[in-house]
């Protein structure tokens, strides 16, 4: 089984159904069309073993209450610097997120609450496989995971095809950014870059953008 991308929402966001073995899956960053992930894995016969929110913005996690309805033994994952878009109350934030970036009309709909986090993650830490780096810059709490074994790296919205998370939103911090690309840039060329929005494409390229 490879990877399977969904492409949700009208922010384009890309869903990554990652196999993690056992007819087990990583789902990274649900945001959104939940009944048709819900379809997809109930027909492969698949389960979720983590869903990983590599940040908490509602265009990565809008399908999270779904999910979390149909697959309930499913781990909640985020790292604890984004640990406040999750839970309780929370949904009022990304309202007042939402608003102040220009994209009310977006979340205007949405009232349910967002499940809470069952874990964090953090720096290091290995989730069904991948390594947790930290990379904040577009949130605090920005991950990425990296699979040195396959050679490819799950970016969230901090590394795009041709650019990155933009840095002038709430909690966005550009020298945060600037370190955590590098960071991203010191792995190898090659590495197969899966981005929170767009297209695919790998370290080398984008390093050679910059």
């Amino acid at each position: 089984m490879e990877t399977t991308r969904f492409v949700v929402g009208p922010l384009s966001e890309n869903v990554w159904c990652v196999p993690v073995g056992e007819g087990r899956v990583m789902l990274v960053d649900p945001g959104g069309e939940a009944s048709s992930i819900i379809s997809y894995l109930g027909a492969a016969g698949l389960r979720i073993s983590s869903v990983v929110c590599t940040h908490g913005h509602f265009d990565h996690i809008a399908a999270l209450p779904a999910i979390a309805r149909a697959f309930p033994d499913a781990r909640i994952l985020a790292h604890p610097d984004d640990a406040s878009w999750f839970g309780p109350g929370a949904i009022s934030r990304h309202h007042d997120f939402f608003g102040l970036i220009g994209a009310g009309n977006y979340i205007r709909r949405y009232r349910e609450e967002v499940p809470s986090l069952t874990g964090t993650m953090i720096e290091g830490d290995v989730v069904d496989g991948w390594t947790v780096m930290h990379t904040p810059g577009h949130s605090p709490g920005s991950v990425c995971l990296y699979n040195g074994a396959t050679g490819t790296l799950v970016a969230g919205d901090t590394l795009f095809r041709g650019g990155w998370g933009r840095t002038d939103s709430p909690g966005g911090d550009p020298v945060a950014m600037e370190r955590s690309l590098a960071r991203l840039f010191a792995l190898p060329d090659d590495t197969v870059v899966l981005p929170g929005h767009g297209e695919s494409t790998t370290v080398g390229r984008e390093r050679s953008l910059t």
